[in-house]
């Protein structure tokens, strides 16, 4: 990325009335064109209100998860929805490069792709790209109050994360698919969390992927990811001090016997007390993924819901401050999802929650990975829509077939990243499936997975999303229709075994 010549006021612009690299970045020519392909089949968004009955169910129609004809790229002027309560809206000015969410207490933060990015940014204003800042104290009207413009965070779209520790609360963004010379990362504190202070420019060894907070906030993690190599790792910065980032380096993955090689991570999710990494890899130099599947040149077996897995890694040296610390391997858990792995605790048993993401008809879909034994993690349920199984499938257009199915058309349902209302007590899985819009299933029991709710705007639906137990509130971000705050209805609510609320409050 260029250098950017910005004032002081560029890095936080106030304003009163405010009315997704994808992970790929790299691949082939004939990928690129593909993909440029769909960018100009898409229709222009048109963004409208999402108001109205906040509270009436209006169920899709077709197949789960299917888009009809004529809407693959169209905002709903009511959102398809089930189950939730559209309690507050905030358009984020119609821009349509919203990608990553990340939070600190009632503050949203919507990171931005760069312009014209796969199919994100085609129309979005030049002035309206970087981490928009907004105000959830009220959650029927949340407010953007700023946008983060730094070098990191101008195009930061995946790699995005926040945390509120106490004491130290932390907002970094990267310049995401920079080139090793431009692998910008910026550091805030957001003690208040509606005034990001910029603290620090961290300017990383090589191009990072997406980043991950220690819990404690004093440790930045970073992936870096070279998907048809299997090169990469996982790079570390101490910001104990975020005015002064300390880089301490990049680790492979160390065998029990010593030896170590380098693997191709994507996300990764960090345990409370750091001692433990979950890393969803794509590829590595171990030799221990994806047997008999080629990584290059790209294609759907090495990209899809099979592809790669999740390390379970031992970080316990790095947590306690050891010299010469390392990354071990305690298991791989082969096809648990290579994107986006979140901890989950099901009735008791220890869990993962991981996926691949994009391609084609049937696309991506979230898998659940029991990992009461870590030595051997075993895949014991997946999350599939009706729009996942290859019969219920539509032919792929010619775009898609060019792309040999890994770049997906608009209006497919296919997975990006995925989260769980509570890592300790898991009950629901959150599974932004892009157009498919999210999804909200009950998965107590892993081999049973059942959905209980969803909301379909229209758009691509493809960031983290939280959820608040003490008011219910789920937060997202899509697209171009912007930033929402939903909760489900009291009967969906009773159904999981979650406790009654306070009348929500509905949105405009």
């Amino acid at each position: 990325m260029a250098r950017l010549a910005q004032t002081k006021n560029d890095r936080l612009t106030r304003r009163d009335d405010v009315s997704g690299n994808f992970t790929l970045a790299r691949v082939t020519r004939r990928l690129a064109l593909a993909t440029a392909m769909v960018t100009l089949g898409l229709q222009p968004w048109s963004v409208s209100a999402q108001g109205g009955a906040s509270d009436a169910d209006r169920p899709e129609p077709g197949l789960q998860g299917q888009t009809m004809p004529g809407e693959a790229g169209q905002i709903q002027a009511q959102s398809y929805r089930k189950g939730v309560q559209l309690v507050g809206h905030a358009p984020l000015g119609g821009r349509d490069s919203n990608l990553q969410l990340a939070w600190v207490d009632q503050c949203a933060y919507v990171s931005s792709t760069s312009p014209n990015f796969l199919m994100w940014g085609a129309k979005a204003r030049p002035e309206s790209f970087g981490v928009a800042v907004l105000d959830v104290s009220n959650p029927a009207a949340p407010k953007q109050v700023g946008l983060l413009r730094d070098r990191g965070s101008l195009y930061a779209s995946e790699t995005l994360h926040a945390v509120a520790a106490p004491g130290h609360k932390v907002l970094a963004a990267g310049s995401y698919g920079a080139k090793d010379d431009a692998a910008y990362t910026d550091i805030y504190d957001v003690s208040d969390c509606t005034r990001p202070r910029h603290m620090a420019e961290i300017k990383w060894p090589e191009s990072v992927h997406t980043l991950t907070l220690s819990a404690n906030g004093k440790h930045l993690y970073a992936t870096i990811i070279a998907p048809f190599t299997g090169k990469g790792g996982i790079a570390v910065m101490d910001i104990s001090d975020m005015a002064h980032p300390r880089y301490v380096g990049k680790f492979a993955a160390t065998r029990p016997d010593g030896s170590s090689f380098e693997f191709a991570a994507h996300e990764i999710s960090i345990s409370p007390d750091e001692k433990r990494i979950y890393a969803g890899v794509i590829s590595s130099m171990g030799n221990d993924l994806n047997k008999g599947v080629k990584i290059f040149p790209p294609n759907r077996e090495g990209l899809g819901p099979d592809a790669g897995g999740v390390y379970i890694l031992d970080n316990s040296d790095l947590a306690a401050g050891r010299s010469d610390p390392k990354m071990r391997l305690i298991g791989t858990a082969q096809h648990g999802g290579w994107h986006s792995v979140m901890r989950a605790n099901i009735k008791g048993v220890p869990h993962l929650v991981g996926a691949g993401e994009l391609l084609a008809c049937p696309g991506s879909w979230p898998k659940i990975t029991n990992i009461a034994d870590e030595r051997k993690p075993f895949v014991d349920g997946e999350v599939k829509l009706a729009m996942n199984h290859t019969e219920n499938c539509p032919a792929w257009s010619a775009t898609e077939k060019a792309s040999t199915g890994i770049s997906p058309d608009a209006g497919t349902a296919t997975l990006h990243f995925n989260d769980v209302d509570s890592a300790t007590d898991t009950r629901l899985g959150l599974f932004n499936f892009l157009w498919a819009g999210l999804r909200i299933v009950d998965i107590r029991s892993p081999a049973k997975p059942q959905e209980v709710a969803y909301f379909k705007p229209g758009d691509g639906c493809g960031g983290h999303v939280r959820y608040l137990p003490k008011t219910g509130d789920i937060w997202l971000a899509c697209q171009a229709s912007g930033f929402y705050v939903l909760r489900l209805k009291p009967e969906v609510r009773a159904a999981v075994g979650l406790p009654r609320l306070g009348v929500a409050r509905k949105g405009r």
